[in-house]
């Protein structure tokens, strides 16, 4: 009656309780106990974790949830429990301040060299190790395990990019009194281009081209991209606004005239960059870049023409939420014909494996809009696929090639990338030939133009990635079951640097292969791909 008169009385019944959580499962017991009570008190121990994030109960319940996770790895081994065992070590490793956390990073390193079967992973994160905490015990423990993993020494590259920024992810960084990294801190590419230029040589910007801007829709990002016919020594600077004078950014070059398509002055006004002027002096010349008061830029270098590529985006936080727009870059096409094989060429299929997975994507996620970096079969520079997808600020970056090898492959095989360093021969000698460059090259700058993708980009792109993988791997194995599975990885494909969303180059079969290039003959295998690929964007956008 009561509660029938309060209900009466215009006020709301009490919810009912929430249920209690799921007890914690013990490590001891883990093996043995029920497998669906395992992932599911696994799951709530993560997400306690997370909510406790930043401190050190949070550190605690996170290396627990990811000692539970690999044995899930061992127990339910399609589930995604490695994956998230190295994300919660990841997080709980992240403050080195935080009781546990050096700890947590040992145990990543175990994950990686044990679980994983990846030991340069291992001793990559052993070594980070020692640059970044000082508990003796832990340290040497970390010291221990590089000497066993003395085999799988990453490059020097890759040690030196963790000595460069050992901190890098960490909140606490510089709360200790060391300097944190400049907002704007770009890796040393000057240095890398002075070493290469030849002395008193005289050289022509040939070109400067800038992407983004008078497309119809305001640009959020403009690329700006100096070409020329060597490789040049330059000076990049930053000026504050001063007066009449707008906040600019400049190069500096030595021993470079103009070419006869460079203008002196150009209005941009799009993506926070106002306007572009050039001018010739004695010794070389001055290009600067008169910017909005809160745009950011970056800048890089790429080599084979040497270019000097400029990113400006506007000020301001990018929008959180639903995804709106995806990017699917077709590679090669016009002259660049990719890889060729069997009669077929790979700017063909790539260009017909994008249209199908935009159509599927059309239906799938109506409410996002896809955009193909090429409609037919025209050339698109490299520099200008990612330069597409910042102008329109894409939420996903997808690339899509077809392997292939000069010697017969005993595999083929799905191989997808992400952008970052590698000591991978196969995939340095991959990335070469996407690149249209040498190896060396690739090798050289793969530190330096590493570092200019964040950390949470890196990660969500590996995330995205994984998920392209899987289903495309899976659509495929519908026709051909024993399409190999040649994993996620690593390398430096131009084509991804600069891009500010997750960004992922998908090698989608072999086309140098005779059983795989028989059925990217057949519509039914592409059309399989292209089911796969958009499966997976819908699975990580959802």
């Amino acid at each position: 009656m009561l509660a029938a008169l309060t209900v009466a009385c215009g006020e709301d019944p009490a919810p009912p309780p929430a249920p209690p959580p799921p007890p914690e499962p013990a490590l001891d017991e883990a093996f043995a106990m029920d497998l669906e009570a395992l992932r599911e008190g696994t799951n709530a121990l993560g997400a306690a974790a997370q909510s406790a994030e930043g401190t050190p109960d949070g550190v605690a319940r996170a290396r627990r949830a990811a000692a539970l996770a690999r044995v899930l790895s061992v127990r339910d081994p399609d589930g995604p429990w490695l994956e998230r065992g190295r994300a919660w070590l990841l997080e709980a490793s992240r403050r080195k301040t935080l009781a546990g956390a050096c700890d947590a990073a040992l145990e990543l390193a175990a994950l990686e060299a044990r679980d994983a079967v990846d030991p340069g992973a291992a001793y990559l994160v052993a070594y980070r190790i020692t640059r970044r905490f000082e508990e003796e015990p832990c340290v040497a423990e970390a010291r221990r395990m590089m000497q066993v993993l003395e085999a799988w020494r990453p490059s020097a590259g890759q040690l030196a990019r963790i000595d460069a920024d050992p901190d890098e992810g960490d909140p606490t960084a510089g709360l200790d009194g060391t300097a944190p990294p400049a907002p704007n801190g770009a890796p040393d590419l000057a240095a890398w281009a002075a070493e290469r230029a030849e002395t008193g040589a005289r050289s022509s910007l040939t070109s400067l081209t800038v992407y983004g801007h008078g497309d119809g829709d305001a640009a959020r990002s403009v690329r700006a991209v100096l070409r020329f016919d060597r490789v040049v020594a330059f000076e990049h600077g930053e000026a504050a606004a001063e007066g009449a004078m707008p906040r600019r950014t400049w190069f500096e070059l030595s021993g470079v005239a103009f070419g006869e398509g460079v203008a002196d002055a150009l209005a941009v006004d799009a993506g926070g960059l106002r306007r572009i002027r050039s001018v010739e002096r004695d010794g070389g010349a001055r290009v600067t870049f008169d910017l909005d008061p809160e745009a950011r830029f970056h800048a890089f270098v790429l080599p084979d023409p040497f270019r000097i590529v400029l990113d400006v985006e506007e000020g301001g936080p990018r929008a959180e939420g639903p995804v709106r727009r995806i990017v699917l870059d077709p590679g090669h096409g016009g002259d660049d014909f990719g890889a060729r094989a069997f009669g077929m060429r790979e700017s063909d299929l790539t260009l017909d494996l994008a249209r199908r997975v935009r159509t599927l994507l059309a239906r799938r996620l109506p409410d996002a809009q896809v955009v193909l970096t090429r409609e037919n079969d025209t050339f698109i520079s490299l520099e200008q696929r990612a330069a597409i997808a910042n102008s329109i600020g894409a939420d996903l970056f997808l690339s899509i090639h077809l392997n292939a090898a000069d010697d017969e492959v005993e595999r083929g095989g799905v191989t997808t990338f992400v952008l970052d360093t590698s000591d991978d021969r196969q995939a340095l000698r991959l990335a070469a030939r996407e690149n249209g460059t040498t190896v060396d090259e690739v090798d050289s700058l793969a530190r330096l133009l590493a570092q200019l993708h964040r950390s949470d980009q890196v990660a969500a792109s590996r995330d995205v990635a994984e998920q392209v993988h899987r289903a495309t791997l899976e659509a495929g194995r519908r026709h051909l079951p024993s399409l190999h599975d040649r994993g996620v990885k690593s390398a430096l494909f131009y084509v991804l640097v600069g891009a500010r969303m997750p960004a992922v180059l998908l090698e989608a079969s072999f086309l140098s292969r005779r059983q795989e290039a028989d059925l990217l003959r057949e519509t039914p295998y592409r059309q399989s791909l292209a089911e796969g690929i958009a499966e997976g964007i819908v699975r990580w956008a959802e």
